[in-house]
């Protein structure tokens, strides 16, 4: 009658220690998983970073194909054809080689001081690649030297003489949405004011509501907008005027209708006021501190020398 019992023992004891052999392999397999696709991840990761910085400075369209600006100023599909971009209808989507390629010579990495002041990282003494990784979840405006890129003109040649006219610059922008921190890209002309486009490329916000600061077709909205407010007279004191762009609630044009402040303000998204006021915020905080920069953007402007 007792006989059954130490078998008993035997198959539980065998059970356990099969599981824990299985348990230990697939947590080896997953260890080793994890350290094969950390490099592919951030690979990845940075490619994104790039193709959204790209469309931001409106060089890449959303659909995954290249822009380019024709003699009448109007944006067009384009192709890669050996380091440039050249008018194309096909709409052919970029190759990551092609996308890389077009980053890597026209945007370039900058620091801005407090003073305003443009600084290689080279002449700033920073390591490029470990400055960019340890600010990227605090925020690059909070620095002492703020992050920017200078976007060049379509066929710039590297290495040449004489360093080709910024066509814009782009700021990382970061703040806080509903779920979680967002983090986007701010292209602005020249002229330090208007803007040239926008991205959200991380965002956790829900689906179909706050998450649409990530779709194009609210996006579009921004290109033109001005960042410094003007005032009720129209005019605009750049010293002293609010910047960024406002996210209203509801249509610009049933809230501010045609008064200076629609020049800076989007349509929010319905049921997403949180979100909206979490991108507002974000504009506010981070171009604050890049308003030395912006002021001698808007004086070169207007003495008709880009830097």
């Amino acid at each position: 009658m007792s006989e059954p019992q130490p078998k008993a023992r035997i198959s539980d004891a065998r059970t356990i220690i099969f599981m824990a052999i299985l348990s230990f392999v697939c947590a080896l397999i997953l260890s080793v998983l994890a350290g094969a696709l950390k490099e592919p991840k951030r690979i990845a990761k940075d490619l994104d970073r790039s193709k959204q910085m790209m469309i931001a400075a409106q060089i890449l369209s959303h659909n995954g194909y290249f822009i380019v600006r024709d003699k009448e100023g109007q944006d067009v599909p384009a192709k890669y054809e050996a380091g440039t971009l050249v008018p194309d209808d096909k709409r052919e989507i970029a190759t990551r080689d092609q996308l890389m390629n077009v980053y890597k010579n026209r945007l370039q990495p900058y620091l801005v001081d407090g003073q305003g002041n443009l600084k290689t990282f080279a002449e700033a003494k920073v390591d490029e690649d470990q400055y960019i990784a340890q600010f990227h979840k605090t925020g690059y405006y909070k620095q002492p030297l703020k992050l920017i890129y200078k976007i060049l003109p379509n066929a710039a040649k590297s290495g040449a003489k004489e360093k080709p006219k910024a066509t814009g610059y782009v700021i990382p922008v970061s703040g806080l949405g509903l779920w979680d921190a967002i983090y986007g890209y701010l292209a602005i002309e020249p002229n330090g004011d208007n803007v040239i486009g926008i991205s959200w490329y991380d965002q956790r916000e829900t689906p179909g509501l706050g998450a649409g600061i990530s779709e194009a077709y609210w996006q579009d909205q921004f290109r033109g907008k001005q960042i410094f407010q003007e005032s009720s007279d129209g005019k605009t004191d750049y010293k002293i005027a609010s910047l960024g762009i406002t996210v209203v609630k509801g249509k610009v044009s049933e809230v501010l209708g045609s008064s200076p402040k629609a020049k800076s303000a989007v349509d929010g998204m319905s049921g997403a006021t949180l979100t909206g006021n979490g991108v507002t915020d974000a504009y506010k905080a981070v171009l604050a501190p890049y308003r030395p920069f912006l002021l001698k953007l808007i004086q070169a402007y207007k003495e008709g020398a880009p830097k």
